[in-house]
């Protein structure tokens, strides 16, 4: 009778190290929308229609539906509208996109777990959705220059990525980006109600933080964005951008984030991440208190000029 309470003891305390040890997180949710862009295919594919019509067929069955089934509420609702907004017209390549997908299912849910454990054991923010894209066939030369990863927060409980796994680096890739994303969805739960507007200023160290933190979890992993220009390139677009930080134009913010033809391609994603990395050298803070600290204050602490 004791050595059965004994080894029911020994059972228990067993489960609980286990739960604790593997089951951290495990409020967190991945969803992959592969079923969604399939049935677009499907009816693309049973319809005899023109590319105008095609275009219509896309926002019917994956813009609105992703949207209206998952984003209406989300604080980011309307990036994710844009960031869904085009229309994927190569539907030969999309269908052996989510192929790829679906074979590495079991090892894109174990990359995403990972990260999301590790970030957590920096920045508690539990019951995420992980939401699973796949790449649209005509962005492929930014999806290489990303490592065939990109990341979006959509609010402060769901972020999406789409994922090229033929792409080499992706599985890498995978982790950084949750960790930035994180970074962001964190920082949303916390900041996002206290925000009464958007200059570029905030733009600029929104992204740097998120960089920042996934690069301190994951170091050796080589964010392109993070270092597009050379030390001159990036004096020249600070002086172009100062005299702006408060600029609230979200296009213009876009343009000196992502490049164009005025802008040089990723350059506010270096500045802003040389602006935090500057800002937390020789720093005593935890990541719980620079990620809360505002743009204004990581720039005066940095001393960039």
């Amino acid at each position: 009778m004791k050595r059965n309470l004994k080894l029911k003891f020994l059972t228990m305390v067993f489960l609980i190290s286990f739960v604790n040890l593997f089951g951290q997180n495990s409020n967190n949710k991945i969803i992959f929308l592969n079923d969604i862009y399939s049935d677009y295919i499907e009816t693309a594919k049973n319809q005899i229609i023109d590319l105008n019509d095609l275009d219509n067929v896309y926002k019917d069955k994956v813009q609105s539906t992703i949207i209206n089934r998952y984003f209406l509420k989300s604080e980011y609702s309307d990036i994710v509208n844009d960031y869904l907004s085009a229309p994927i017209k190569n539907i030969t390549e999309l269908k052996k996109i989510i192929e790829r997908i679906e074979s590495n299912k079991k090892r894109i849910e174990s990359k995403i777990r990972s990260a999301l454990e590790k970030s957590n054991s920096y920045l508690k923010n539990d019951g995420l959705t992980i939401y699973i894209l796949p790449a649209n066939p005509d962005n492929m030369a930014i999806m290489h220059s990303m490592s065939g990863i990109m990341g979006l927060t959509a609010g402060g409980k769901q972020i999406l990525l789409t994922i090229e796994p033929e792409i080499r680096g992706w599985e890498e890739m995978l982790e950084y980006a949750v960790a930035h994303e994180y970074n962001h969805a964190y920082w949303t739960t916390i900041n996002f109600e206290k925000s009464t507007k958007w200059t570029l200023l905030d733009y600029l160290v929104f992204e740097g933080r998120g960089d920042s933190f996934a690069h301190l979890l994951y170091p050796k992993v080589k964010a392109p964005w993070t270092s597009a220009l050379n030390e001159k390139e990036e004096e020249d677009l600070w002086n172009r951008i100062r005299p702006k930080l408060q600029s609230e134009d979200l296009r213009f913010q876009m343009e000196v984030m992502f490049g164009s033809r005025n802008y040089p391609f990723s350059g506010g994603y270096t500045v802003g991440f040389e602006i935090v990395q500057q800002a937390l050298r020789g720093s005593t803070l935890t990541v719980e208190s620079w990620t809360n600290l505002s743009s204004e204050k990581l720039l005066e602490m940095s001393g960039y000029k």
